[in-house]
C-alpha cells in the first residue's frame, strides 16, 4: 500500500468514528443502554483475559486494546486531534505506521458500531448477564461484522509487532512527546507510544493475540450454536457466579 493510500484509509476511518460519535445521544434511555453495555463488556473482557493481564509481559497490551480501542477513554477528542494533524503525520511517519493507525481506527469503529446496534436490543434490559447478552447477539446477528472485528485484532497486532521491530520509528514516536504536548496533540502521541510500548514489551510473543483470537472465536461459535453462557469456559457464569 502506498503512503497516499494509507493516508486515505486513515482519514476515512477517522471520519467513520466521528460520524458514529455524532449519532450518540448525550442522555436518555438509549444512551443509558449503551453506557451499561460498554461497562459490562469491559468488565467481561477484564474477566476473560485476567490471566493475560496478570502477566507483566501482556498487561500493557491488554490495557491498550481495552482502554484505547474499545472506548474506555475519551477517544473522540483524540480522534479529532488525529484528523487535525494527518497532514503533519504524513510528513514524518512511514506509510506502514499510518496504515496501522488507520486499522486501529477501523477496529474502534467496528466496535462502536456493534455496540450502537446492541444497545438498541438491550434498551429495556435492567441488568446484562451472559444469557441476556447472547440472546441479544443472536437477535442482532451481525456474525460477519464480529468476524471482521476479530480479524482486525489479529492484523493490527501483527502490524504493531512489525513496527516495534523498526527501532527508529519507535524512537521517533518517543521523541515526539514534548513537541506534541506543546502543539496540543498530546493524546495522539500518547496513543501511539502506548501501543508501541505495549507490543515492544511482548517481544514478539504470539500468545497474546492467539489467545484473544481463540477465545473470542470460540465464544462466537457458542452463541451461534444457541449457548446461553458463551464465556463460561473462561469466567464461569459471571457475573451471576464469580
Amino acid at each position: 500500500m502506498s503512503d497516499s493510500e494509507a493516508v486515505k484509509h486513515l482519514v476515512e476511518q477517522i471520519d467513520r468514528n466521528l460520524a458514529i460519535a455524532a449519532r450518540i445521544p448525550e442522555d436518555g434511555p438509549w444512551r443509558e443502554s449503551l453506557d451499561r453495555l460498554q461497562a459490562w463488556q469491559r468488565d467481561r473482557l477484564d474477566a476473560t483475559y485476567a490471566d493475560l493481564r496478570a502477566r507483566d509481559r501482556f498487561r500493557p497490551a491488554c490495557e491498550f486494546f481495552l482502554d484505547e480501542l474499545y472506548g474506555g477513554r475519551d477517544v473522540h477528542a483524540r480522534d479529532r486531534q488525529l484528523k487535525r494533524v494527518v497532514p503533519i503525520m504524513r510528513r514524518f511517519l512511514p506509510g506502514h505506521l499510518l496504515f496501522a493507525i488507520g486499522e486501529a481506527m477501523h477496529l474502534q469503529a467496528i466496535s462502536l458500531e456493534f455496540d450502537f446496534k446492541m444497545a438498541g436490543e438491550l434498551v429495556d434490559v435492567g441488568e446484562i448477564t451472559q444469557p441476556v447478552y447472547a440472546r441479544a447477539y443472536r437477535e442482532e446477528g451481525d456474525w460477519e461484522g464480529r468476524e471482521e472485528q476479530l480479524r482486525l485484532i489479529r492484523e493490527l497486532g501483527d502490524l504493531l509487532v512489525e513496527t516495534v521491530r523498526k527501532r527508529m520509528v519507535h524512537r521517533l514516536i518517543r521523541m515526539m512527546r514534548m513537541p506534541a504536548e506543546l502543539a496540543g496533540v498530546g493524546m495522539l502521541q500518547a496513543f501511539l507510544q502506548r501501543g508501541l510500548d505495549a507490543f515492544a514489551r511482548m517481544d514478539g510473543d504470539p500468545k497474546f493475540l492467539s489467545t484473544i483470537e481463540e477465545r473470542e472465536a470460540a465464544a462466537l461459535a457458542r452463541i451461534q450454536q444457541g449457548e446461553d453462557w458463551p464465556f463460561e469456559p473462561w469466567i464461569g457464569r459471571w457475573p451471576d457466579q464469580a
